[in-house]
């Protein structure tokens, strides 16, 4: 097993770092599949962590170990059919999982989590753990919600769901075969921009994504006549909301279609709320990439209604980027 030591956040020298949380659950182990793949197209460790509460419920810390220690195994075990070569690290942490992902998001370059864990309601579309990740995490999150058809995997059935863009580029014939390409795939990743830092940023994550599995990038902006309420706004004839964002637009997408000129750039402007634009443009994507708060939204909210809608209804997992990476 790898350890954590020199496994930064990315930088100089350093080596990229996943960290996928695992409970056991099937949304878990889509998270975990997920991840698995990201961290070979990028040459990332994989860090699986679990994370048990012994105060939530009446059992034994040996039982409590066993537990953590038995889906560590089974995670393991699945990360390393998908990528036999990884590398993989894994933690055991007695306490909430929340904070625990918080923390080991601090030199993490990704975390990932599935929408909801063992613990969640059936009818809940985001998990509390999740939640608190996506607003807290230090570092960029995916959720991997359960968006595909269940299948026979290893024996088991489970639902496998969005993977990142680049793993239907493979084939799994058999466990520890070479793993081939399939030039028929056609992956494709959406980013909601808007100007805001935080997006921004989501589209420079999600064109070098892009750049390095091979995926088309659709690049959305939307506009809304703004809100009166009852008091008339003056709006010059000759204004064109449509044409004035493809001109901002294409002016926000000049530097990142230079630094990326192999990828296959679609720019859209459509006329709506950004929220379910971006979650209706999300299926059949393989990821949804947004800032954390755009604009217009408070100063202190850690996570935007955009980013939060999109996170509890996208069609596929969904990358959420802090302004502070």
């Amino acid at each position: 097993m790898a350890t954590k030591e020199g496994v930064r956040r990315a930088g100089a020298e350093s080596v990229p770092r996943i960290v996928v949380g695992v409970d056991g659950s099937v949304g878990a182990m889509a998270a975990l599949e997920w991840a698995a793949t990201q961290a070979q197209l990028t040459g990332a460790v994989l860090e699986i962590v679990t994370a048990f509460g012994r105060g939530s419920v009446m059992v034994s810390a040996k039982e409590v170990d066993r537990v953590m220690r038995k889906d560590i195994d089974e995670a393991t075990a699945q990360a390393k059919k998908i990528a036999p070569e990884l590398t993989i690290a894994s933690k055991t942490h007695a306490g909430p999982p929340a904070p625990v992902l918080i923390e080991e998001s601090e030199a993490a370059d990704l975390l990932v989590v599935g929408s909801r864990g063992r613990g969640g309601f059936t009818g809940l579309l985001l998990g509390s753990v999740s939640r608190t990740c996506v607003s807290s995490a230090r570092c960029p999150v995916v959720i991997v919600g359960q968006h595909g058809p269940v299948v026979q995997t290893a024996g088991t059935e489970r639902s496998r769901t969005g993977t990142p863009p680049g793993a239907r580029m493979f084939n799994f014939p058999r466990e520890g075969a070479a793993m081939t390409t399939n030039p028929e795939a056609d992956r494709r990743i959406v980013v909601g921009l808007d100007g805001s830092p935080s997006s921004i940023a989501a589209l420079e994550w999600a064109a070098s994504q892009a750049e390095a599995t091979g995926a088309g990038l659709e690049v959305l902006m939307t506009w809304e006549w703004p809100t009166s309420y009852g008091m008339t706004i003056a709006v010059p004839s000759e204004y064109d909301p449509t044409r004035e964002s493809e001109r901002f637009l294409g002016d926000l997408l000049k530097p990142v279609r230079e630094m990326h000129p192999s990828v296959s750039i679609e720019s859209t402007v459509v006329e709506g709320h950004p929220a379910p634009v971006l979650v209706e443009a999300s299926h059949g994507a393989d990821l949804l990439v947004v800032g954390s708060r755009g604009h217009g939204e408070f100063a202190g909210m850690l996570l935007g209604s955009v980013s939060e809608h999109c996170v509890t209804n996208a069609h596929c997992p969904v990358l959420v980027m802090r302004d502070r990476m």
